[in-house]
């Protein structure tokens, strides 16, 4: 049997997110969407030896980073595995506004002038090219600004592209994230992806190697494809490591239902879960990091 060794707390609740209910969503957001009930969850989480927070780059995370830094020394403390690019902010602001201003809307005021003209020059002249990776790249960099002062372990290309650039076939959209942190940051890159058996099997015939992948595990099978099998099939032969994460389903499996599924699962040790509360806290890492074995 596997054994949680690490929990990641996940940002969905922090900003209202819902796989299953916009209601619920909105209900979240209301309860825990505050900076210092946020940074009351990572106090918690760092005293119960949590050092790890999975984020998306939200358009409200860097006024977040600055709050935190302000209030305490947990900046100093905590690791980000921050998700790129924020897809869901520039779909709508894509249509309306076209990329070069889009791009100037996005770098006011994540970064400094100097980076932003820098950025900008890049991006522009990727834009004039219609050179998508040049675009793709000047992304990442307005991203990663909201986090110039945070802990960076792992970054993670945003599921919606990982497994775009799997259905085409785009080997060159990996390998362009992976030297572009490597080069420009010194970092990591990890994917999130939807479609776990088709990704490990497409790096092994691309003959490339990452450092992380996140994907959904949970008994309910959400946000497994092509099927819970298959994950769990794959699951057993990987040789990498490996975040968990929708474990509770967006919600729908109770705690203890999602941990015992979790446990009976090879190779998994580290998981992200969305934490809204000290309570909420306090339960899921008694419950998922308790050493006693499942009967």
């Amino acid at each position: 049997m596997a054994k949680i060794q690490h929990i990641l707390l996940g940002d969905n609740p922090f900003f209202g997110v819902d796989h299953l209910s916009q209601e619920r969503a909105r209900q979240k957001a209301r309860e825990s969407q505050n900076f210092g009930n946020m940074l009351d969850v990572i106090c918690y989480s760092l005293n119960a030896g949590v050092k790890g927070m999975v984020a998306s780059t939200h358009p409200k995370l860097k006024d977040f980073i600055d709050f935190i830094s302000t209030k305490s020394n947990v900046i100093g403390e905590i690791e980000f595995y921050p998700i790129v690019p924020y897809i869901q902010g520039y779909v709508l602001k894509l249509n309306e506004k076209g990329m070069i201003r889009t791009l100037m809307d996005t770098l006011n005021p994540p970064t400094n002038f100097q980076n932003k003209l820098k950025i900008l020059t890049k991006s522009s002249l990727g834009a004039i090219r219609k050179d998508i990776f040049a675009l793709f790249k000047a992304f990442i960099d307005i991203e990663l600004a909201q986090l110039h002062s945070a802990k960076i372990n792992t970054v993670f290309l945003h599921d919606v592209l990982t497994d775009l650039a799997l259905s085409l076939n785009i080997k060159e959209m990996f390998e362009i994230f992976q030297v572009h942190l490597h080069d420009e940051y010194g970092l990591e890159a990890g994917l999130v992806t939807k479609n776990f058996p088709l990704l490990v099997a497409k790096l092994d015939d691309w003959n490339s190697k990452f450092s992380l992948i996140m994907t959904s595990f949970n008994r309910a099978g959400f946000q497994m494809n092509p099927s819970k099998e298959a994950c769990e099939k794959t699951l057993v032969s990987y040789g990498g490591n490996l975040i968990a994460m929708s474990v509770l389903a967006g919600g729908f499996l109770r705690p203890k239902e999602a941990r015992d599924y979790i446990f009976l699962q090879p190779k998994i040790d580290t998981m992200v879960i969305g934490i809204s509360s000290t309570v909420h806290a306090k339960d899921t890492f008694e419950l998922f990091l308790d050493k006693k074995r499942i009967d």
